[in-house]
């Protein structure tokens, strides 16, 4: 019952209770108390002890009704510290929340050290868990979500895996993004950022990707140079060449996959010129330049070279020059290739 009501029903009764006495009994009662003469109707006596009670129990109301308050005002902030822990918790950002009532600790305090996965469509949920929810199963099954505009993007950390997955799920269909992550690197996860140089030798050009060189790395490098082969022009000029032999470090071998793909695409003196120019500076390509003289069937080039080395160096080109000498009409590749004169560099 409502403390109004109550007072008001109870004063209502008093006042019939008293009315009634006097009725009867309009009479004075005397009560003595230390010499102090109380002098009131008989009406008044009976009433005041009912008053009392009164006033004693909407107190006792009081208190026990502020108590509840109290109570469900902690109960209502939990219930709301849990959402908010739940709502992190989806979004792969677990943070500490604190509780004040201990039933809901013990459990809900593990919230703050895990993460949520929904497998299934759910009902009944408030509307921020709702659209979180949703942008959660959007991110996972393949499509970007723009969480700057959704305000949660300053919130969640590069390294979060919702964060993660939602800007590789960008780089697919954008493409301007993977400049953008190249660009500001340190502010994407590692992974980001490889995907992000894997699409760029998937589909850029030698000199798009020269900003990039020591990122892109020789691996990369040298998958470019096969979409060059297959019959894509990537811009496999002198220029470029040379750039990304300055920056990256080739072996052996790198220097004799690149010579594949040149050979293919620049013209004789573009290519011995450079690779003359690799060789002096970088025995790794010593090889590579060998290779493409006898391609070229620059024999007395080869043999000149080949004196200026020790006998025991290039020993496979050596007895190919022999054999060339002896009009034996070898082929360069039936006779020598990566494996067998680089020595595993």
């Amino acid at each position: 019952m409502r403390i109004g009501l109550y007072t008001f029903a109870s004063l209502a009764f008093i006042g019939l209770v008293a009315g009634i006495t006097y009725t009867i009994n309009p009479n004075n009662y005397v009560y003595e108390i230390a010499g102090l003469n109380l002098n009131f109707p008989v009406a008044l006596w009976v009433a005041a002890p009912m008053l009392i009670l009164l006033i004693m129990t909407i107190f006792h109301m009081i208190y026990y009704s502020a108590k509840s308050y109290i109570s469900k005002r902690k109960w209502v902030r939990d219930a709301n510290e849990m959402q908010d822990a739940i709502y992190w918790s989806l979004l792969k950002e677990p943070k500490v929340h604190n509780y004040s009532i201990p039933e809901i600790k013990s459990g809900a305090a593990l919230l703050s050290v895990s993460t949520l996965d929904v497998k299934d469509s759910t009902e009944g949920l408030s509307d921020k868990l709702g659209k979180t929810i949703n942008w959660v199963q959007k991110i996972n099954n393949g499509e970007y979500v723009d969480l700057k505009a959704k305000k949660v993007a300053k919130f969640l950390s590069r390294e979060n895996p919702l964060v993660i997955k939602n800007e590789l799920n960008r780089l697919e269909s954008d493409k301007g993004f993977v400049e953008s992550v190249l660009n500001g690197a340190e502010e994407h996860d590692k992974c980001v950022v490889e995907k992000a140089l894997d699409l760029m030798a998937k589909s850029e050009t030698l000199f798009k990707m020269r900003k990039y060189a020591q990122k892109i790395g020789t691996k990369r490098f040298l998958e470019v140079l096969g979409r060059s082969d297959a019959g894509e022009d990537v811009g496999v000029t002198v220029d470029n060449i040379e750039y990304f032999a300055n920056h990256l470090d080739f072996s052996c071998s790198d220097y004799i996959r690149v010579e594949k793909s040149t050979i293919k695409v620049l013209n004789p003196d573009e290519n011995l010129n450079m690779f003359k120019k690799f060789a002096k500076d970088d025995e790794n390509a010593q090889n590579a330049y060998l290779m493409l003289l006898f391609q070229y069937e620059m024999i007395d080039e080869a043999k000149a070279f080949l004196e200026e080395h020790s006998e025991n160096d290039f020993k496979p080109f050596r007895a190919l020059y022999t054999l060339k000498k002896e009009k034996y009409n070898y082929r360069v590749s039936e006779l020598i290739n990566a494996a067998n004169i680089c020595n595993g560099n």
